[in-house]
This record gives C-alpha cells, sequence and structure tokens, in this order.
C-alpha cells in the first residue's frame, strides 16, 4: 500500500470512487486529500481516502473511507498514521459516529465542547439535520515526546 497526499491538479481523481462508495461526499479544491494506493492493482487504484477541509486557521478531517474490498486490513488506522503529523492540537477536529470515537481516540482525537465557533457551527448544523455524531478535537499534548 502506498500513502499520498495528491496534488491539488488531482483531487478530482477522489470523485469516482467516493461516488462509488460515499455519494453524499463532495470533495472540493480546497481540501488536502490523503489517499492509499494499492500498488498491486493497475494503475495505482486508490483504497482508501480521507480529506482535511481548511477552516481558516483550522482542519476538519472528513470523508474518511476505505474500500469495502479493503476493509479489516487496519488501513484507516494506517491513514490516519501517515496524516499525522498535519493533524495540529486543538486546530484539528472531525465529526465521528458515535461507534467510531474508539477508533478515532486511538489517534488522539478525543470529544471536546471547546471546538473554536467556525468548527461548532458547521457541527451544530449537522445535528440540526439529525445527524447523531461526535465533535472531536486532535489533541496530543499527553503524549510523552519520544
Amino acid at each position: 500500500m502506498q500513502f499520498q497526499w495528491l496534488n491539488k491538479i488531482e483531487n478530482p481523481l477522489v470523485k469516482p470512487f467516493y461516488k462509488q462508495y460515499l455519494p453524499y461526499s463532495r470533495p472540493n479544491k480546497a481540501e488536502h486529500i490523503a489517499v492509499l494506493k494499492d500498488n498491486r492493482k493497475q494503475g495505482n487504484t486508490i483504497i482508501a481516502c480521507a480529506r482535511l477541509r481548511p477552516i481558516g486557521e483550522l482542519s476538519l478531517l472528513t470523508g474518511m473511507l476505505v474500500s469495502p474490498d479493503y476493509r479489516g486490513q487496519q488501513l484507516g488506522h494506517q491513514l490516519l498514521r501517515d496524516m499525522r503529523p498535519h493533524f495540529e492540537n486543538n486546530k484539528t477536529f472531525t465529526f465521528a459516529l458515535p461507534h467510531l470515537e474508539h477508533f478515532y481516540r486511538q489517534h488522539d482525537f478525543y470529544p471536546t465542547a471547546q471546538a473554536p465557533n467556525d468548527i461548532q457551527q458547521r457541527f451544530l448544523a449537522y445535528q440540526k439535520q439529525g445527524k447523531t455524531l461526535l465533535l472531536l478535537g486532535f489533541d496530543d499534548s499527553n503524549q510523552a515526546d519520544i
């Protein structure tokens, strides 16, 4: 498996992947898109993807998706580990389904009520749509420096 940040010009390459497996997700050209590719397949097929959407000085981790054919292989963990250098304490957030809280905690995303207004407003908009999500913020400040 090969990790890669797409160049902005390559962002449209993920649209068919999302259309197939997560059709309501709409990547945009401002986002930083990370992918895992299966380099054993012709064309280095995208098998996992996640996006960092800039929101001013903040970023929102969104659109995390692993192809159903590749689930159960820890690829979501691999993707987040590879993306980690781009996460900033108290500046990177995600909205997670409740059953994924433990998964994100393993990558130092914790429930928070202290999100900046721009993130909080987006989160409230999702809640008003009836979506049950958790607001998680990245914070690895409790980790020992290695």
